[in-house]
């Protein structure tokens, strides 16, 4: 059921970057950001994207990374005062900066390369484990506000109970 709803939006998120940058393929899109001809048709299969490509060309190109991965952000509410509001959870999330994200998926790569590296794992294991831990640690990054020790400790938690 989870897997289902990432597969989806792995090929929202290929659509809207296909529609954004006017290129009508997988190969096409992997050139324009950089990458080997192949790199989009693989992700799709492994169903993982390459996020740091994206935010950079993203970046580089000045587009919201907001619409590219399909977070709603309620601009207005209709009313016209000026009084500033305490910003939700969701708004303070949505503005996070392409550097913010570059900087997470930084720090979430350096701690998932210390964890595993002692443990010899054979490739696919590391891959898999790799796959469903970024998506997490990324976000925990944020919550706990790039907090490494404390990501590092949900890391070792969460290979903990995968072991």
């Amino acid at each position: 059921m989870i897997d289902d709803s990432i597969d989806l939006e792995i090929e929202e998120v290929v659509d809207r970057l296909q529609k954004r940058f006017a290129v009508k393929s997988d190969r096409a899109l992997s050139m324009k950001l950089g990458l080997s001809h192949s790199v989009i048709a693989m992700a799709k299969k492994k169903r993982s994207l390459p996020y740091a490509a994206i935010v950079s060309m993203c970046k580089k190109e000045k587009i919201s990374l907001d619409e590219v991965f399909g977070i709603e952000v309620d601009q207005a509410s209709g009313s016209s005062s000026t009084e500033e509001k305490e910003p939700t959870k969701s708004e303070e999330v949505s503005r996070n900066s392409a550097e913010d994200a570059l900087a997470a998926i930084a720090l979430v790569e350096q701690i998932i390369d210390d964890l595993l590296y002692p443990k010899n794992l054979d490739a696919e294991r590391e891959l898999l484990i790799r796959k469903k831990l970024r998506p997490m640690l990324i976000e925990k990054t944020f919550e706990h506000n790039f907090n490494e020790v404390m990501v590092k400790t949900i890391a070792e938690g969460a290979l903990y109970m995968a072991f």
